[in-house]
């Protein structure tokens, strides 16, 4: 929905070398290796000041309200920059530190997997999908993901789903009751939208919840509240990420 102001250059997914500094700037120094927090932040608001930066009032996305990494060089306020461990090299960073840490903020700041929990995620062989099966299998959850080939279904399984079901098949989420002996998903990651969130409701657990993160396919959505609050459900919003979230997304790769 935001508008780019031409010129603008393109690009979110950065990491590299730290070059110049400018005035002022305290805590790094040119050659160190980093990785950028897209979300840019003021790190000044309420929410910021309590290290919700993901709920910046004044937050700008790189790339897109800023000259982004689709360059030699890229200019971003010191506060954006996040260290690189050692062992994450650059390609790694770039492709975890957007996608990825948006499936860790969903997964460990706006909801929690439980040992053993059912975790649902929609479209596994995605950015967002990719790293979402790996992070909850880690969290100790047993994850079924949905996939539009059989390729993709391959895919989501060599990361770690027991399951891969077909996305594109008008039962699926009869397949995912099947699957969890009518249990149903415990947690849903979500990042599609449109019909396809409408859907996860079908195979949402009692006192299950989802949280999305995307509108691909849609912003408006149908729900139907009865069995929404007679099974205790949740629906959660998920958007960006905080320096937490970047943190902790570098540590687990």
């Amino acid at each position: 929905p935001i508008t780019p102001r031409l010129p603008r250059t393109p690009g979110g997914e950065v990491a590299g070398t730290v070059t110049a500094l400018g005035a002022g700037v305290t805590g790094w120094t040119a050659g160190n290796r980093v990785a950028v927090q897209s979300n840019l932040f003021c790190g000044e608001c309420e929410f910021c000041r309590r290290g919700e930066e993901s709920l910046c009032l004044q937050g700008e996305l790189l790339g897109v309200q800023r000259d982004g990494g689709f360059a030699t060089h890229c200019v971003v306020p010191a506060r954006a920059l996040v260290r690189l461990p050692d062992a994450v090299d650059f390609t790694t960073s770039a492709a975890l530190t957007l996608a990825g840490s948006t499936a860790m903020h969903m997964l460990t700041d706006r909801a929690e997997v439980r040992t053993g929990d059912w975790v649902l995620v929609i479209g596994g062989a995605s950015g967002v999908g990719s790293a979402a099966i790996q992070i909850a299998r880690g969290l100790g959850g047993r994850v079924i993901a949905t996939a539009s080939s059989p390729a993709k279904a391959a895919f989501c399984r060599e990361l770690g789903a027991e399951h891969a079901v077909d996305g594109t098949a008008a039962d699926w989420p009869a397949e995912v009751r099947r699957l969890t002996g009518k249990h149903g998903a415990d947690l849903v990651v979500e990042h599609v939208g449109g019909p396809v969130l409408g859907q996860v409701f079908h195979c949402l657990a009692r006192g299950g919840t989802v949280v999305t993160c995307g509108a691909t396919a849609g912003r408006e959505v149908m729900l139907n509240l009865w069995p929404f609050f007679v099974k205790q459900q949740r629906l959660v919003g998920s958007y960006g990420r905080n320096r937490r979230d970047m943190e902790a997304t570098l540590r687990w790769a």
